[in-house]
This record gives C-alpha cells, structure tokens and sequence, in this order.
C-alpha cells in the first residue's frame, strides 16, 4: 500500500436526486474523484448510517441501498456494485477498539445513498474499494471527534475518509424544494462554520450548539453534522478545513464541502 497521507474531507450530498441533477455540486464531485482517483480505497461516514456503537460494515462485495422515497423512478434502479476491502475494514476495528471505543463488524450491509450517491459521481466505475463507518445514535460530537482521531492513522494507508452529511442540513424546520430561496439563518450558520474550520477552531465546532448562530434551524436534528465532525477528527494535527466547494441546493441545504489540511 501506499504511505502517502491523504487529507480528510467532507462533502455535503444533499437529496439522492443530486446524482440526477445538472447542478454545480454534482459537478464538484466528478472532479474530486478524478482528484482522489489513486487512493487505495474509501472509508465513507454516512449520516445515514447510525448504531447504538461504533461499526464498520465487512463486506467483499456491496448491495445498493435505495434508502429515500418520493424520488424519480430512475434513481430506484441505479446500482452501485463497489467491493469492499476485508482486511481495512478488519484493521479499522482494531484500531477503533485499540483506543478504547468498542466497535462491532457487520457483514450484510450494504451503501446506504449517503455513501453510494456521492461514490457513484466520484469513481462511476465503482473501481475504489469501500466501507463505512457508522455514526451512533447519542450524537455526542466529543465521541465522534475521538472516533475520527482513532482512525485517522488510515491516512498513511492511502484511504481516504470521507464524510458524508450536509454543512447545513434544516430538515424537519425548513421546507426545501427547487427553487427555493436561502434565508438569512442558513447563510449565517454556513458562513460560521466556514471561518471557524478556516481557522482550526475545531474545539468551538464541535460545541457548534453553543456558539454558531440558529444552530437549532441548520441542524434540528444532528445526524449530518456528525461525519463533519469525524473528519475533523481524523485530520492530522494542526490542520485547517479548507473549503472546496461552496453552493445551496433546494433553498436552505448547503452544500459546502472541506478538505482538512496542514
């Protein structure tokens, strides 16, 4: 394997029609999988994906999970074929379990669409190995910074983890739908957190409940922040978040993506 380390990134995939849609988010992640096309695989911590612990799905080869409703016919017969990657994903336990934190090994699960979506506009061929992380139902920031930092040694693996939310994610508060416009709240949270990560102030993140403006209307439900939140923890010491993509979709969901750098 490779000993190149990588960055970690987050990306923000929105609703499941973003593989549809002619929007520039879309376009962002064909680029950054022409970008990352030489890692050696992908550890993808989905918002969609939650355990009571820690736990990585072993699978040699992954079933397409079509986990939403109300979309276009289509996107219900779109497959996503990818091979996981048994040893990485044995080795990710251990080190999860080696700092303390339990994890667990599930071996039938397959991509949910917050991994498969974004994958399948990043590697079409389905030709990187991949698997998840879950995140857990607390929603405590602290342990899901810890679960980054034990896993960010993947790195030096050339594996990229990759998290997989929304930067500003208001279901259930805000109505989205195309069209719509973005209010003042949402570019507000979205405009904190970009210069809070700039900074490396991922102490002041990670209580973003405390200190970011309406955190209650960005994220009424912390699911898609958690990923955000492992990323930054699996970042090397002293990194910054950088933003690599910066757009709205469907009014109020931001999709804002990170790649965090020294």
């Amino acid at each position: 394997m490779s000993k190149k380390s990588l960055p970690t990134v987050f990306i923000s995939h929105g609703a499941p029609s973003l593989l549809l849609e002619d929007i520039s988010a879309r376009e962002f992640l064909k680029e950054l999988g022409k970008k990352y096309s030489y890692v050696n695989a992908v550890i993808c911590i989905s918002a969609h994906w939650m355990t009571q612990e820690p736990t990585i799905n072993m699978v040699e080869k992954f079933d397409t999970i079509h986990d939403f409703y109300g979309f276009p016919p289509e996107l219900y017969r779109i497959e996503y074929p990818a091979n996981g990657d048994l040893e990485l994903a044995q080795l990710t336990s251990e080190l999860i379990q080696n700092s303390g934190i339990p994890c667990e090994l599930d071996n039938k699960r397959g991509l949910d669409h917050g991994a498969w979506i974004p994958l399948k506009l990043m590697f079409p061929k389905a030709n990187i190995p991949v698997f998840q992380l879950s995140i857990q139902n607390d929603m405590d920031p602290e342990k899901h910074y810890a679960l980054g930092q034990a896993i960010g040694s993947l790195r030096q693996e050339g594996v990229l983890i990759l998290g997989s939310g929304g930067a500003v994610h208001p279901l259930g508060y805000a109505p989205l739908r195309p069209g719509a416009k973005t209010d003042q709240w949402a570019l507000d949270f979205d405009s904190w957190l970009t210069k809070e990560l700039k900074i490396g102030n991922y102490d002041v993140v990670k209580n973003y409940s405390k200190f970011a403006p309406t955190p209650e209307k960005a994220h009424p439900y912390p699911d898609h922040f958690m990923p955000l939140i492992t990323s930054m923890g699996a970042a090397e010491d002293g990194s910054i978040g950088d933003i690599i993509h910066h757009s709205w979709y469907w009014g109020d969901l931001g999709m804002g993506a990170y790649e965090f750098i020294l």
